[in-house]
């Protein structure tokens, strides 16, 4: 224990000695280390933590997979079987989005929750904190008159109220006794049309029972369910997936309905981390090289520290110290550093972590409760213990191994063990540059997909355009006519507004799509054996494709008179039309859809002739292609969620309160929501793509940086060894391009052979970053060369810099020098 504190005392003195030096390998560890630990705390938050749910590795969802459309919501008849068949479950559930407007506290709000089954609580596995979860009895039709708050929404709207229990709140007009408070926490909101789960805390603001009519417990064509269930005890993923296999294809044999249908089966972690669970496991493999190269470069630094200090060693090795004791020496001044440069790293990582929560998609669940816990801590001392074995020990074994005679004589200072170690220095700078060249090819393959993604067409035009949420009460909007004279006179009173160019409504905004409905196409015969087609659907007002620029390709658009006097008509978008209808045959065709006679209650709107073709738009995202879309008058269709979208010749945002003092005078009671420009909601659907770009082209800018630092670093400690030698050869005749030549010569050889590497390297690299691009492949050739001519020039200017020293070496002092 004495001998360790002697060596702690004498390391701190040393290091303290050097404190330029010591200063930069702490900053490149804190940044190395610093880097790594805020990524991990969101790896660690979004994949890593367990879900916080009773027995999570348990949970699964359930969907139906559809052979037109993959993965896809639940039909209610089809959950009833899969309940009633399965023995791998201890209970499944099911739930559905809902919205609906608070009023009578303040003023009306539009909130959003969850229409959840009988069994529901108890197969996510959380209670209620205060109060309880649903009666069986409150499950039936008509005796549902209850709700569970959300947590957020008690505590912002009810002031935290331990006495909310059994009170009256108003939603959609209608008064709902209060049974229970949740506990803050993560739930599946509801299931989206493509079949994933939209996971929420703030915006799940109640939950209320869903009640199953008869006649619709027994409906097998409408996927509008999500469905949880708990995996029995000591029942497997693969047992579950084997039986809902063999239900799936006996239901397909009973109904006719479930033609070519699966059932999928998926843990529920999978669920929650969606598509970002490739995007941060590479780019915290990135983070983790640019710490690799940071030790490199601090091992580097170490070991010409080591260097200079060769008489030292030699005189300790000469009066008997043995070379366990040297080791030790040196392990502990690299475990000092390393120890600080965590504490500095971590600092580096709370106010990093800050900065990357903004730049990460907000719609990752979990994000709000990223910070430092156990786990950070514990990965950030693995990180600086593993650092100081990279950059410590390595060094320290090869300076624990002097040439007695050349250290202890006064010509040996640049020869013996220094040529040894000046080789390992190499190959340090060639791992780096190696590295860097990497992850800067892979910085530049998303930079170049992400500008193409810029470019790409969504369609319509975002500039200036708001959008708004309105969801109307059905207990006050029942009648077809009711919801038509709101959103008419709503449209009419927005475009009296002095900013606004145009208004409509729509069930969907453009770069949206929550609903896909079957129909069928007047004298086309679909065979016995396949599934009607299907097809985006999006009920729209008669300025719609005017208000968001989407342009007709021909027939007409809709008007005044596509109402609910008139016949029914459609307008279809090219997709439909290269899908659907190749023969070009289009304006005056008919299609039937199952949906109109849903709303209407009759046959009056079975038939809807096409008036009308309009181009594509991207409704499942800029990386999508255009799917096919029919378009229904909203007067002929007329629903209660819809979109208000409103193109305005200023900042679209100056008119939201305009906006709703509209909705205020035709209904005092009616709250908007979810409002958004569409710029901003396109800005949104890249923020993935913008986020991965944003850390790969930091990540390779530090790496280079630090090559650049190594590349420097050795050259100048290459020159001041090798002054002697310089001056010599200046005085026997060599001139100043000669040796500016021989030190570059030395540097870029270094430089361009960890460019090949890091080349071959960038090649399996790219290959696990397919999935990120759009575009182009990972192999892109101009993306390669592009890089590999800029490492050239960078690597170039760190030469140069000590190159042109060695020029300035006066022969007459170089030969004095030793």
């Amino acid at each position: 224990m004495q001998n360790l504190l002697q060596d702690m005392r004498f390391g701190i003195r040393m290091l303290v000695k050097k404190p330029g030096a010591s200063l930069v390998a702490i900053l490149t560890l804190a940044l190395g280390i610093g880097a790594n630990a805020a990524i991990f705390s969101i790896v660690n938050t979004v994949l890593l933590r367990p879900l916080p749910y009773k027995d999570p590795e348990r949970l699964v969802a359930l969907w139906e997979n559809i052979p037109s459309q993959g993965q896809s919501r639940v039909s209610p008849a089809n959950f009833f079987d899969w309940k009633k068949q399965s023995t791998s479950f201890e209970d499944m559930s099911t739930y559905g989005g809902s919205a609906m407007t608070l009023t009578g506290v303040g003023e009306p709000e539009q909130l959003s929750g969850t229409r959840v089954s009988a069994g529901y609580f108890d197969v996510v596995g959380i209670k209620p904190m205060l109060g309880r979860a649903f009666l069986a009895d409150e499950y039936e039709v008509g005796k549902g008159q209850v709700v569970i708050l959300g947590n957020g929404l008690w505590r912002r709207r009810f002031g935290s109220d331990p006495q909310i229990l059994n009170k009256s709140v108003t939603l959609d007009g209608q008064p709902l006794t209060v049974v229970g408070v949740m506990p803050p926490g993560l739930y599946p909101v509801r299931p989206t049309t493509a079949g994933h789960l939209s996971f929420g805390e703030e915006q799940q603001h109640y939950w209320i029972p869903m009640s199953f009519a008869a006649q619709w417990a027994a409906v097998r064509s409408a996927h509008v369910l999500g469905v949880v269930g708990r995996l029995k005890q000591g029942v497997t993923l693969d047992q579950a997936r084997a039986e809902m296999n063999t239900i799936g294809a006996r239901l397909e044999q009973q109904y006719p309905a479930n033609k070519g249908e699966g059932i999928l089966v998926n843990p529920f972690m999978n669920e929650m981390v969606g598509d970002v669970r490739p995007a941060l496991l590479i780019l915290f493999l990135a983070v983790g090289l640019v710490l690799l190269i940071a030790c490199a470069n601090i091992a580097g630094l170490r070991l010409a520290q080591h260097s200079a200090r060769s008489k030292e060693i030699a005189i300790r090795a000469a009066l008997g110290a043995p070379r366990r004791r040297i080791i030790t020496q040196f392990f502990i001044e690299g475990l000092i550093l390393s120890v600080v440069g965590a504490i500095a790293g971590l600092a580096v990582a709370a106010v990093g972590m800050k900065t990357l929560v903004s730049f990460v998609p907000q719609d990752i669940p979990r994000l709000s409760d990223v910070g430092l816990d156990w786990r950070v801590l514990s990965f950030t001392l693995l990180l600086s213990i593993g650092s100081c074995v990279l950059f410590g020990l390595i060094p320290a074994w090869h300076a624990s191994q002097p040439d007695l005679h050349n250290a202890l004589e006064q010509a040996g200072r640049t020869s013996g063990p220094g040529s040894y170690r000046l080789r390992f220095r190499k190959s340090l700078v060639v791992f780096q540059v190696s590295i860097a060249v990497m992850l800067v090819i892979g910085a530049g393959l998303l930079i170049r997909s992400f500008w193409i993604l810029q470019q790409v067409d969504p369609g319509f035009q975002p500039e200036r355009v708001l959008s708004v949420g309105i969801t109307l009460p059905f207990t006050k909007y029942a009648e077809p006519q009711r919801i038509n004279q709101f959103f008419s006179a709503l449209q009419n009173d927005i475009v009296s507004v002095p900013a606004v160019k145009s208004a409509a409504i729509a069930y969907d905004h453009p770069l949206q799509t929550n609903w896909t409905e079957s129909f069928e196409i007047e004298g086309q015969v679909i065979p016995s054996d396949q599934r009607a087609p299907v097809a985006n659907f999006n009920p729209i007002s008669p300025d719609y494709f005017k208000t968001v620029g989407t342009q007709l390709v021909s027939g007409r658009h809709f008007n005044a008179d596509d109402n609910h006097d008139h016949p029914g008509v459609a307008i279809v978008n090219e997709a439909f039309v290269r899908k659907y209808l190749p023969d070009g045959n289009v304006i005056g065709r008919r299609i039937k859809t199952n949906q109109a006679p849903r709303i209407w209650r009759d046959d009056r709107y079975a038939w809807f002739q096409i008036v009308g073709v309009v181009r594509d738009v991207k409704n499942s995202g800029l990386k999508e292609a255009g799917e096919p879309t029919y378009y229904l008058p909203a007067a002929q269709v007329p629903l209660q969620d819809m979109m208000l979208l409103v193109r305005t010749s200023s900042e679209p945002t100056a008119i939201i309160s305009s906006v709703q003092r509209a909705v205020w005078t035709i209904d005092p009671n009616q709250a908007i929501s979810d409002v958004k420009t569409m710029e901003q909601v396109i800005s949104d659907s890249v923020a993935q793509p913008r986020f991965n770009m944003f850390l790969m082209v930091m990540f390779g800018v530090l790496a280079l940086l630090l090559a650049v630092v190594g590349i420097y670093g050795l050259l100048s400690y290459a020159v001041t060894q090798r002054k002697q030698e310089l001056g010599i050869r200046m005085a026997l005749g060599a001139n100043r391009v000669d040796v500016l030549k021989l030190v570059l010569r030395q540097g870029m050889t270094l430089a361009l052979l960890g460019e090949a590497v890091g080349l071959i390297g960038a090649l399996a690299l790219t290959r696990v970053m397919r999935g990120l691009l759009f575009g182009i492949g990972p192999f892109d050739a101009g993306t390669f060369v592009t890089v590999a001519i800029a490492t050239t020039l960078v690597a170039l200017a760190a030469c140069y810099i000590p190159a042109r020293r060695a020029t300035k070496v006066d022969p007459l002092v170089a030969l004095r020098y030793e």
